[in-house]
């Protein structure tokens, strides 16, 4: 995770001195730059920021408590975009994870960029689980799910931001500016000389995986399957409900068996690539051939999943919570007829 886009260092070595090469020390991303990923990171970025804004700006017209994960969730995604992506284009762009600022301030920025990009993934997964935990109470234990005030939903919030930043928070010391031929600068990890570079590298990286992507995954995973699973034996018949309650009964329970299946094909399309390839990495650095030309393309692939995450979160939410949507098209109407009444005089 510490340096997301820079994986070529992710096998714990560290890229050399000045004196090095780079063609000895890590290995050109693109020989040409990629006009076909370039465009495909531009639209991902796009759609995210349209998403994700739209969703908070949903939220902060609705106000509503049980939304309020949601729109921490896209806060972060915001984020990601914001900080991840344009990184990843200037990667595609320059053939290098080249670092256009130098100095003090761009030894910040190095440490600044990489630190809230990556907590801002760890606030999403986290945000994910929590609101994942609240649709399992809201579905097998309703009594509890309504006690669940505002004020406990702003802990929650402030604990995935909170958690996310002591994750993190070794980044400060960890990332830094090396400088390669030709002025090349690169944002790199290492953790010399207080700790040895290659173990402590490993061991962190294996409890970022641990804690942001795999356990994340498994939980919610495991939720929405009960969820679904609760749906169906769900004994309540017509005789407890009206015929239009237990339509929307029917309608709800749809809608949230199609946003389980989506949340979890999204993280495991998105991520299980990019932690397959990385744990290779770190526990079998022979293995892959930083060079290697198919090991290149299933990196640009992995990361490319992976910036697409921050876009899907927003469009799955818009798509399966009505509530979203219906203030949208409320949006929309109350605009629509001021621009007619412009348009006429």
């Amino acid at each position: 995770m510490a340096a997301r886009e820079n994986i070529s260092t992710l096998n714990g070595e560290k890229i050399g001195n000045s004196n090095d090469t780079p063609s000895s020390e890590m290995c050109v991303t693109n020989t040409v730059p990629s006009q076909v990923t370039i465009a495909i990171y531009i639209l991902i970025l796009f759609t995210s920021l349209m998403g994700n804004f739209l969703l908070i700006t949903a939220y902060a017209r609705m106000k509503e408590k049980l939304l309020f994960l949601i729109a921490n969730m896209a806060v972060s995604d915001l984020l990601v975009a914001i900080f991840q992506i344009p990184r990843l284009i200037t990667i595609e762009v320059t053939g290098y994870p080249a670092f256009l600022v130098d100095g003090v301030f761009g030894s910040f920025l190095c440490k600044l960029c990489n630190f809230l990009s990556d907590i801002s993934l760890s606030v999403s997964t986290l945000s994910l689980v929590l609101i994942t935990t609240e649709r399992f109470f809201a579905v097998v234990h309703p009594l509890t799910y309504r006690s669940i005030s505002m004020q406990t939903r702003r802990l929650l919030v402030a604990s995935t931001w909170i958690l996310a930043a002591v994750f993190h928070s070794p980044y400060f010391y960890i990332m830094r500016l090396v400088s390669l031929t030709n002025n090349i600068k690169v944002c790199v990890p290492s953790w010399e000389p207080a700790f040895d570079h290659s173990v402590a590298h490993r061991y962190y990286n294996i409890f970022l995986f641990t804690t942001v992507l795999i356990l994340p995954l498994l939980v919610v995973s495991c939720l929405h399957i009960s969820i679904v699973v609760n749906l169906r034996r769900d004994k309540i018949g017509a005789e407890c409900r009206t015929d239009i309650g237990e339509r929307r009964h029917q309608e709800r329970s749809k809608n949230l068996k199609k946003m389980a299946f989506a949340t979890i094909t999204a993280l495991l399309i998105c991520w299980s690539l990019y932690i397959v390839i990385n744990l290779l990495a770190l526990f079998s650095p022979k293995v892959l051939s930083k060079c290697n030309r198919i090991f290149r393309i299933v990196r640009s692939i992995a990361l490319l999943l992976g910036g697409v995450y921050c876009a899907l979160n927003a469009w799955i939410c818009l798509l399966f919570v009505p509530r979203f949507s219906r203030e949208l098209f409320s949006m929309c109407r109350r605009k629509t007829p001021r621009n007619s009444v412009m348009q006429q005089k």
